[in-house]
């Protein structure tokens, strides 16, 4: 600021009633003189305790409730993700420092309440009341997400509003705490004024010769005071890159300027906390929402925005979704690596991206599965065209580590004009035109049209399905489960196949979809049943140990008590068998119309002594909140997750979540199409027990189990 020359100049510059003061004691006399210096000395003492004090009570309180908000942020940011761990991977000594981050905050802001509290600051007691609640809420939230996740991420959504009270009265004080430092500046100010008139009188007899001498000493008590004012307001408005004058003063001006800037460093501080804590909770969303790979979104965040891409399509748009399945990529990953595969897989998604729109999705469904939605509105995208250039992104090779690597894709496209029922019912359509895709044995694309939708099955396959169950053309091979400590037998899983007097041995797939259709599941899996039963008794004759065979079960069996009958009159007339068998269930019970019942039969089997084992968890509808309400004693890891070990860190994330869960409800887990020795190192690692897969041995015919059984018998043991 420039300096004024003129003595005008120099009183318009200074505070006028601090110049009043200073200026009418040493007017008079010496007597005066000194009368007056006292009485300045004796304001200015108490105009700066007060100050002092001032500074100091708001910085104490003012930094303590902003701690308080920091630290309460901080346990609330650690619960969120300790409430996220089953989805982004938290474990090990990660999650211990988690807890321990939630401890260290609780117990800061619990330090901080307390020298609130020694303030004897209005409102300190609600503060103290509503954090012990929070503290507690908190300490059960953390229990219960360690025990079940999906419930600890309700209690500490629920806990949120004793955390917002607790943050309002923190802020409360603070305000307070601001409010009597305004309320003292005006004491202050009145003060001032009354010694104000008293330097006026005095002035009269003052000596011509103290005025230069008061002028100076006014402006150098004055302009300091008046700049700590001034930066004191500023900061209270929020700008806190306001410079503090007088820093390197050693005075008692120097002190309050010490103690404003430490003030404006601690706001600094918590400003920027906070800033951090915003930017953590948007990477914690971004992982939740993305493919750790590709980057792209994954099938959780692809799902909902299907339903939300649908309304914005209204009537007179179109959703045209493609789905696109990559050829010749397993060749890839077994010839170059997984490496290789990875940045196929990373520069793929990155060249889909860039054909799509704002308000477009593209998401990594899985494996080497993409999905792409796009929104047409009056025509203006053609999904042929459209599929043409994704078709020519994809087989564009790719290079990695000097080479060219090169995949195709078959790829389904389905429009919501020509499927008007859902999303779903779009996916499924994909679905059928990738499949129709698939048949051309080269890169393709094919667009849906309902001519596509499967065909129904006649009269004469129905009659050749029933043959088959009356005169036992359709046996069963055993694939054995093993102890992934030590491979040691753990019993085996019964697969159903057709020997075809014309076609030969047939798989699942070529014959259950008829047997389905036909509505012939009960007379099936009752025919499978028995065999299973009359096989372990087989075993049992011949003294082998066969540690239980598992067998699937279908909806329609458990969805009535009459469909149960056959079932439960095995079990009954078999109880010494009860404990060897295991009826395999899939996640599409816990949404049928007859869920109620289903659980009830579930219930009776397990009653029985009979074993119950959810297969493929995690592929269908069913929720953790099932794993409650269902009789479960094993889960299954469906063979989709196990193949994404060590190449896709979303399905270890989902495989460490499922052990978690299984472990903390002591429920037993099988590991199924274990293919490597890496995959069930992982599994074992993480302590998943069992798994089954071609690693350990293929699905064996009844005799060659038996032999099977036979070589390993001495080092069999109970699963």
């Amino acid at each position: 600021m420039r300096r004024p020359d003129s003595l005008a100049g120099r009183l318009r510059f200074s505070n006028w009633p601090i110049l009043a003061k200073v200026m009418a004691a040493p007017l008079a006399t010496l007597i005066a003189l000194a009368v007056m210096v006292m009485l300045v000395w004796h304001a200015l003492t108490q105009q700066r305790a007060a100050i002092v004090a001032n500074l100091t009570r708001l910085e104490t309180v003012l930094h303590r409730a902003h701690e308080v908000s920091h630290h309460l942020a901080s346990v609330e940011a650690n619960l969120y993700k300790l409430s996220m761990w089953s989805e982004i991977g938290v474990r090990g000594g990660e999650l211990e420092g988690t807890l321990r981050a939630i401890n260290y905050g609780l117990e800061r802001a619990a330090i901080d309440i307390t020298l609130l509290d020694r303030a004897g600051l209005e409102g300190t007691e609600e503060l103290r009341r509503g954090f012990a609640t929070y503290r507690q809420n908190t300490s059960q939230a953390v229990l219960l997400i360690l025990r079940n996740a999906t419930l600890g991420a309700m209690a500490t959504r629920g806990g949120h509003k004793t955390y917002a009270e607790v943050e309002h009265h923190a802020q409360a004080i603070g305000d307070r705490a601001s409010e009597q430092f305004r309320k003292a500046m005006s004491e202050a100010g009145d003060t001032f004024d009354r010694l104000n008139r008293n330097f006026l009188i005095l002035a009269l007899f003052a000596a011509l010769v103290v005025v230069g001498v008061s002028i100076a000493a006014s402006r150098a008590i004055a302009r300091p005071i008046t700049g700590l004012v001034r930066a004191i307001q500023a900061l209270l408005r929020g700008d806190l890159s306001t410079p503090v004058p007088c820093t390197a003063r050693r005075d008692e001006i120097g002190s309050i300027a010490g103690s404003v800037q430490e003030l404006q460093r601690a706001l600094v501080r918590n400003r920027e906390l906070a800033r951090e804590r915003e930017q953590k909770q948007a990477e914690l969303e971004f992982i939740a929402a993305h493919d750790g790979l590709t980057g792209v979104a994954n099938r959780k965040a692809f799902d909902a925005y299907m339903d939300s891409a649908a309304l914005a399509a209204g009537s007179d748009g179109d959703l045209i979704f493609l789905l696109i399945d990559l050829d010749s990529f397993k060749p890839i990953n077994d010839a170059y690596g997984h490496a290789a595969g990875d940045t196929v897989l990373r520069e793929l998604a990155q060249r889909y991206r860039k054909l799509v729109r704002p308000g477009d999705m593209v998401a990594r469904l899985g494996g080497d599965e993409f999905a792409i939605t796009i929104v047409s509105r009056e025509g203006s995208r053609d999904p042929e065209q459209f599929a043409k250039r994704v078709l020519e992104a994809t087989v564009t090779p790719v290079r990695h580590a000097g080479r060219e690597l090169r995949v195709g894709a078959s790829i389904g496209v389905a429009c919501s004009r020509e499927v008007p029922y859902g999303p779903q019912a779009l996916m499924a359509a994909a679905d059928r035109a990738m499949y129709v895709a698939k048949q051309e044995k080269r890169p393709s694309f094919t667009i849906y049209s309902p001519q596509m939708a499967p065909q129904r099955f006649g009269l004469e396959e129905r009659e050749e399905v029933e043959r088959a169950l009356r005169e036992g053309e359709f046996v069963l091979h055993y694939q054995p489960k093993v102890a992934l400590a030590d491979n040691a037998h753990a019993g085996f899983e019964a697969l159903a196949r057709w020997r075809h007097p014309q076609r030969g041995l047939l798989m699942p797939d070529q014959f259950l979809p008829k047997i389905d259709e036909f509505g012939l599941q009960g007379d099936f899996t009752m025919k499978v049943a028995r065999q299973v039963v009359e096989d372990l008794r087989r075993f049992a004759e011949l003294g082998l140990d066969s540690r239980g065979i598992s067998f699937n079960m279908e909806e329609s069996m458990l969805a009535t008590r009459s469909g149960m009958d056959d079932l439960r009159r095995l079990v009954m007339e078999n109880q010494q068998l009860a404990r060897l068998l295991t009826l395999e269930i899939t996640e599409d019970v816990f949404i049928a119309r007859a869920a109620e019942t289903i659980r009830d039969n579930v219930d009776m089997l397990a009653a029985l002594g009979v074993r119950i084992s959810m297969d493929d968890f995690g592929t269908g509808y069913g929720s953790f909140k099932h794993l409650r309400e269902f009789t479960i004693h094993e889960l299954k890891v469906d063979r989709e997750f196990v193949e994404g070990i060590g190449r896709d860190r979303s399905s270890e994330v989902i495989i460490d979540g499922f052990l978690a869960i299984a472990s903390g409800l002591g429920l037993m887990v099988v590991a199924e199409g274990i293919e490597t020795r890496a995959q069930a190192r992982y599994l074992h690692q993480r302590g998943c027990q069992f798994g089954q897969g071609f690693l350990f041995c293929r699905p064996l015919p009844f005799e060659a189990a038996v032999d099977y059984l036979a070589e390993r018998q001495p080092r069999s043991r109970t699963g």
